[in-house]
């Protein structure tokens, strides 16, 4: 995955306007007694976002320095959120966070070396989001790298989970799965 500094610039409102938080959340259906894994949650724009609607969330990212996770963990305090941990982990060497309900991604799955691999990890009734570019996108990464929609919900089918609903942005798609028992 890339760098957590090489993402550290996005500008949160333009993320605002190309992907409505809101309508995240809605797909999402976080309820209290979540626990949340945000895979390469960067910034934590996602995993700050979460934690005043659930139990706990988890940001993960490869690329943490140790004066990132210091910065973060400083956020959070700034914020009051007590329910938030970042952690430097790599998730295809699993997610190790116990108790998660639910898996985010937000334009890293795509990223990931692992990724059929991890869907066999995920735990049972686990909830999985997604957000990703859509193969037309005029940006993001290589189109080699851009996994269609038809194509995820394909795959993840495999790997025994349910569509429970998605969304269509310009230049995005979301997803929410549920594995099965």
């Amino acid at each position: 995955m890339r760098p957590f500094h090489a993402r550290h610039g996005i500008n949160d409102e333009a993320r605002e306007g190309i992907i409505p938080t809101d309508q995240v959340l809605d797909l999402m259906k976080i309820g209290k007694d979540d626990v949340i894994v945000d895979v390469g949650a960067g910034n934590g724009y996602y995993t700050f976002k979460f934690a005043p609607l659930c139990t706990k969330v988890y940001g993960i990212d490869a690329g943490y320095s140790d004066r990132d996770l210091e910065e973060l963990k400083g956020k959070a305090a700034s914020l009051g959120l007590s329910n938030v941990e970042f952690l430097k982990a790599d998730a295809c060497n699993g997610l190790n966070v116990q108790g998660y309900t639910h898996v985010f991604f937000s334009n890293s799955y795509h990223d990931l070396n692992c990724q059929e691999e991890l869907l066999d990890e995920i735990r049972p009734k686990a909830k999985v989001t997604l957000i990703e570019f859509k193969p037309d996108s005029p940006f993001g990464p290589p189109s080699f790298r851009k996994i269609g929609k038809d194509k995820l919900v394909e795959r993840f089918s495999r790997h025994g989970f349910t569509l429970l609903d998605s969304r269509d942005f310009q230049y995005h798609y979301a997803v929410t799965f549920q594995k099965a028992q």
